[in-house]
């Protein structure tokens, strides 16, 4: 059994994935999505935490989880293993534990990090992560039923090539940002269309525009 993936993203009207005036809309319907694993791309938290505090003694210690926690877990592939500022990422305190996913191609250099700083990690696939195999597991081992992307257009383009996306939430900012910003499906490739069911649209904060989709069937 794998985790329900839930893609939610923002956007301006014209498909910009920055440049909007207003992105704690975003986590305010995020806030509204129950789910028990957040999915990050790398290249997000590394652009989030570019430049990050000097890491201190505790962010060696290994985290202690109660099983009445009701935080989400922090899920991140990096089989490049790119991130050296996840204590960033830990000590916002709205995760309980963090995840990474890996691949035997993952440099051990960055294993040994992981393990120094004890950050659980996951490995699966070759040259880069089984998306499949990894996520089976995480729902083996932490018993994620449900898990939300918080990342860019990469990762999620990635989600849906692969047909792992079920339900997709996107937030539509009033506004016109051009092409300073990338596009939300600039990479998309698929092999055939994807078919939408539309499940909920509501006007949230700040006129901003909420829809809901089921992902139902290729055709």
């Amino acid at each position: 059994m794998k985790p329900k993936i839930v893609m939610l993203t923002q956007t301006s009207l014209d498909g910009r994935i920055k440049g909007f005036d207003n992105p704690e809309v975003y986590y305010q319907v995020a806030g509204e999505i129950h789910s028990d694993a957040v999915l990050f791309g790398s290249n997000t938290v590394f652009t989030a935490f570019e430049e990050y505090p000097a890491e201190t003694e505790a962010d060696f210690a290994k985290t202690i989880i109660s099983p009445e926690d009701p935080r989400p877990i922090g899920v991140i592939p990096d089989s490049r293993g790119i991130l050296r500022n996840l204590h960033c990422l830990r000590n916002l305190g709205y995760l309980k534990e963090i995840v990474i996913l890996v691949s035997t191609a993952t440099p051990k250099e960055y294993l040994n990090y992981l393990e120094e700083r004890n950050y659980p990690y996951i490995v699966s696939g070759d040259d880069h992560v089984n998306y499949g195999e990894a996520f089976q597991l995480l729902h083996e081992r932490y018993g994620c039923t449900c898990m939300r992307t918080d990342s860019g257009g990469e990762l999620t383009n990635i989600l849906l090539e692969n047909g792992f996306i079920e339900e997709i939430n996107l937030v539509i900012s009033p506004c016109l940002v051009g092409n300073k910003e990338k596009y939300l499906f600039e990479s998309l490739r698929l092999p055939e269309k994807v078919i939408l069911e539309l499940k909920e649209t509501k006007i949230v904060a700040q006129g901003c525009l909420s829809l809901s989709y089921d992902v139902k069937l290729i055709d």
